[in-house]
């Protein structure tokens, strides 16, 4: 075969390839920005009045066991709902919480601020998964993972959603950040997978009062 063809149908292959790697990335974030007719959703926005969540015993990263309002109460909170075997939305939420990490120390106030992982596979997300999990985001001390009771998962994900909708399975999941003031009360509900602007917003002006 001359060279000239060989290089020819080279690049040709290589565009084919990249074309496909550039629809696999489309079809991806096409699903990130569309709302999830799956997932359960509450109301969106300002949650009125505040709500304080059962309190729940949680087991973080490092094996130590954290009762979850006592973890809310350390400051200002953004709280999304993760499991470490996820390969589709999960990535693209340590994506949006790393982000906004890297912007945490222009929005603190009177208040620290800090993100929360919430595992919702107790089975699969055991602390060193959570460990393994927040190192491939780069998670900072600011940043905590940490994983409920298989009892407690359902209960928690009803409180957090506000809804009375049934629940999918832990592969529909919501994307919404859940942001909670210094008083463990959960004060805003976002959209899914919410714009690391209007996140950061919201925490400065929680950390604010």
């Amino acid at each position: 075969m001359p060279d000239g063809l060989k290089s020819g149908m080279g690049a040709i292959a290589f565009a084919l390839t990249r074309r496909a790697l550039l629809c696999d990335m489309a079809a991806l974030a096409l699903g990130a920005v569309s709302p999830f007719s799956f997932a359960q959703h509450g109301g969106l926005g300002l949650v009125t009045p505040p709500v304080r969540l059962d309190d729940t015993l949680l087991v973080d990263q490092s094996g130590k066991k954290r009762l979850l309002n006592d973890l809310l109460r350390q400051g200002v909170t953004a709280l999304q709902t993760i499991y470490t075997g996820c390969g589709t939305v999960c990535p693209l939420q340590g994506t949006l919480f790393s982000a906004v990490q890297e912007r945490i120390p222009e929005i603190r106030a009177h208040r620290p601020v800090q993100l929360l992982s919430l595992g919702i596979d107790p089975l699969s997300d055991s602390p060193p998964a959570l460990r393994a999990w927040l190192a491939r985001f780069r998670a900072g001390p600011a940043w905590i993972a940490a994983t409920p009771a298989l009892t407690d998962v359902d209960r928690m994900r009803v409180a957090l959603s506000g809804s009375n909708r049934p629940l999918g399975d832990i592969a529909d999941h919501s994307t919404q950040v859940y942001c909670f003031d210094a008083n463990a009360m959960l004060r805003w509900r976002s959209a899914d997978l919410p714009r690391v602007d209007d996140l950061c917003d919201v925490l400065r002006a929680l950390a604010r009062t």
